[in-house]
């Protein structure tokens, strides 16, 4: 199941990664799917509930792909949101970055279940199947 979740401050849930004065910062936005986490705000990812370290351009990347859980995501709208328009000579550093992502998401990286590649188009963030 995918879901983008606010989190109050009082809630035990956010409570976990909340600064001292929750009063102050509203709501946690979180995109979850399946065992995933990305939130947002904290810049975080969480993987089976194990905090796990993400460089910017792979947030930006996972992020781009959980807000599009399901659909094919271009290599060219990947390549733009994370390098801008301008930038041509940045195929290989996708291509790098969703192994990366792949290494810290998947089960089995020579068998992802999470990111998909669709040949000559782009990747997908395949959405958990219900049993």
């Amino acid at each position: 199941m995918s879901s983008i979740e606010s989190r109050g401050p009082n809630t035990p849930e956010a409570s976990r990664y909340l600064p001292v004065d929750p009063q102050t910062l509203g709501l946690l936005r979180i995109l979850r799917i399946g065992d995933v986490e990305l939130q947002l705000d904290g810049h975080r990812l969480l993987v089976r509930g194990t905090p796990v370290h993400l460089p910017h351009k792979e947030f930006v990347i996972l992020r781009q792909l959980m807000e599009n859980a399901g659909r094919v995501v271009t290599r060219r709208e990947l390549l733009d949101n994370a390098w801008g328009p301008d930038r041509t000579d940045a195929r290989n550093y996708l291509e790098v970055h969703i192994r990366r992502l792949r290494t810290k998401i998947e089960s089995n990286v020579d068998q992802p279940t999470r990111i998909r590649t669709v040949r000559g188009v782009g990747y997908v963030f395949d959405l958990p199947q219900d049993d």
